[in-house]
């Protein structure tokens, strides 16, 4: 969060405000300072993010292994090209020290690259015995409701994994 920056809602391939307007001041816990605005999101937005990530699994999953490996591959390479600015955001939001958010970067783009390279194992059936097998189907859509940024590796090795919370 560079400069003070300002951060919306990316809902169905666009950025945008919350529905309500309203946005949350996320403070650096190393300094207590506020560094900038991000967008808050109303149930209507939560609705409408978890639509529109129901319709890119349906299209992510029809897609071969091989191709959904080559697109993580080259979203590892977009992270990497980004991580001297994302480390410096990382540790105004987190309070953390420079490196180690370039290592928290250096290990989801490893974690993306092992996922795309291993993506036509990982979905390939394991037989259990002569007569069973286990088939690996998605898991769905789930939602991550945090107070806070994840590891950027938990986000790598699960993209699309929505769930609906409980209201």
């Amino acid at each position: 969060m560079s400069d003070a920056m300002s951060y919306d809602l990316f809902i169905n391939g666009t950025w945008r405000a919350g529905s309500d307007g309203a946005s949350l001041p996320p403070i650096n816990p190393a300094t207590e300072k506020t560094i900038g605005q991000v967008a808050s999101a109303s149930a209507a937005d939560l609705d409408k993010a978890l639509a529109s990530a129901e319709r890119s699994r349906v299209a992510w999953s029809s897609k071969p292994a091989t191709e959904r490996g080559a697109l993580l591959i080259s979203a590892a390479r977009i992270l990497e090209e980004k991580v001297a600015s994302a480390a410096k955001d990382l540790s105004a939001e987190q309070g953390k020290t420079i490196a180690e958010a370039k290592g928290e970067y250096a290990r989801a783009v490893e974690t993306l690259e092992w996922n795309g390279t291993h993506g036509e194992e990982l979905s390939a059936p394991i037989p259990v015995d002569s007569n069973r097998m286990i088939v690996p189907e998605p898991l769905g859509v789930c939602l991550y409701a945090l107070g806070t940024t994840p590891p950027c590796s938990s986000l790598a090795s699960s993209p699309l994994r929505w769930r609906r919370a409980a209201r």
